[in-house]
C-alpha cells in the first residue's frame, strides 16, 4: 500500500473537516492493504462524502482501471431529513485536488442514495470492494443503503457502516437490524471500530479479522464477540466507568482516545523499559 495513503490516514486527514477517528482510519488502511496484497479488485463507493475526509483514502487505494464513486446530496439540504452534516461540493473537490486525486479516478452522483440503483453503480465502478455507508441516519435510508451495498458488493468486498451503536443516531442501529433480519446474503459483521461496523461475506471474515491485528490496532483490541452466525472483534474504546474510573485509568483512557499516537509510543517505551529493568527492579518480582 502506498506511503501516500498511510500518511493521509495518520496525518493528512486532520486538515479536512469531518469525522474519521484514528482507529477507524487504521482499520480502513489495514483492510485496503490486505485487499491489495490478496489481489482483490473492484471499485470503491461512499454514500455521504461530506468534505471528502473518508473518500480520499478510497481514491488513494485505487489501482489501475479502478474507479471510485461518491454519492451525496451536497447543497440539496431539503433531503437531509436528520441534519446529519452538510456536504460541500466545492470543499470536496478542493480537498481531492489538494491530495492529488486525479479527476478521472472518481465519479460524482449529486443526489439521494434512495434514487440510486445497483445497475448504475455497476455501470460506473463495477463490483465494489469497499463500500462506505455514511449518508442519512433514519432507519429506512440506512436499510436502503445496506441493501444497495449488498447488491453490488464483490465476493471479497467490505461494507463499512458509520455511526453504528451511536446514542445520538439510534436509527442507524435500527436500520441495520432491519436489514440484518431480512437479508438472505452471507454478509456478516467481522469487526467494530471507534465509529464504524465492518461487514463482509462469511467466507472472508477470518481473513479480514486477521488483517486487522496490526501492532497499532492490537492496543485497541478489547474482545471477540460470537454472534449466532459469525465472530466479530471489538476495537471500540468507551469510557464506561466515567466518574468511577481511577485517575490513572482516566489519564490512560484520555490518551488512548485523544492522542492515540502518543499513547502507543508511551506504551511501547514502557515495555522496553520494563524488559531492560526487569532483573533489577521490584516490578520484576
Amino acid at each position: 500500500m502506498s506511503e501516500q495513503l498511510w500518511n493521509y490516514l495518520r496525518y493528512g486527514k486532520r486538515d479536512i473537516y469531518g469525522w474519521l477517528q484514528r482507529v477507524d482510519a487504521e482499520m480502513i488502511g489495514a483492510i485496503l492493504e490486505w485487499q491489495g496484497q490478496a489481489g482483490v479488485t473492484g471499485g470503491c463507493v461512499e454514500i455521504g462524502v461530506h468534505h471528502g475526509k473518508s473518500f480520499i483514502p478510497l481514491c488513494l487505494a485505487l489501482r489501475e482501471n479502478e474507479v471510485a464513486l461518491c454519492i451525496d446530496i451536497f447543497d440539496d439540504q431539503a433531503k437531509n431529513l436528520d441534519s446529519s452534516g452538510k456536504g460541500d461540493i466545492v470543499s470536496f473537490k478542493d480537498n481531492l485536488e489538494k491530495h492529488s486525486i486525479d479527476q478521472s479516478r472518481f465519479r460524482i452522483y449529486k443526489g439521494s442514495s434512495e434514487d440510486v440503483e445497483a445497475a448504475f453503480i455497476l455501470s460506473q465502478v463495477g463490483r465494489v470492494r469497499f463500500f462506505s455507508v455514511d449518508g442519512g441516519h433514519w432507519r429506512s435510508i440506512v436499510k436502503s443503503d445496506l441493501l444497495l451495498a449488498e447488491e453490488v458488493l464483490a465476493d471479497s468486498g467490505v461494507i463499512a457502516l458509520d455511526d453504528y451503536c451511536r446514542a445520538e443516531w439510534p436509527d442507524v442501529t435500527y436500520g441495520y437490524t432491519l436489514w440484518q433480519n431480512e437479508t438472505t446474503s452471507d454478509i456478516v459483521p467481522f469487526a467494530v471500530g471507534s465509529n464504524k461496523l465492518y461487514l463482509c461475506r462469511k467466507d472472508y471474515s477470518r481473513r479480514y479479522r486477521s488483517a486487522l491485528k496490526t501492532p497499532f490496532l492490537m492496543h485497541y483490541f478489547s474482545k471477540t464477540y460470537a454472534t449466532e452466525s459469525s465472530e466479530m472483534d471489538c476495537y471500540r474504546v468507551e469510557p464506561f466507568n466515567q466518574d468511577e474510573e481511577s485517575l490513572s485509568g482516566a489519564v490512560r483512557l484520555a490518551m488512548k482516545i485523544f492522542r492515540p499516537a502518543v499513547y502507543r509510543a508511551l506504551k511501547e517505551a514502557l515495555k522496553i523499559f520494563q524488559r531492560q529493568s526487569k532483573p533489577h527492579g521490584w516490578w520484576g518480582r
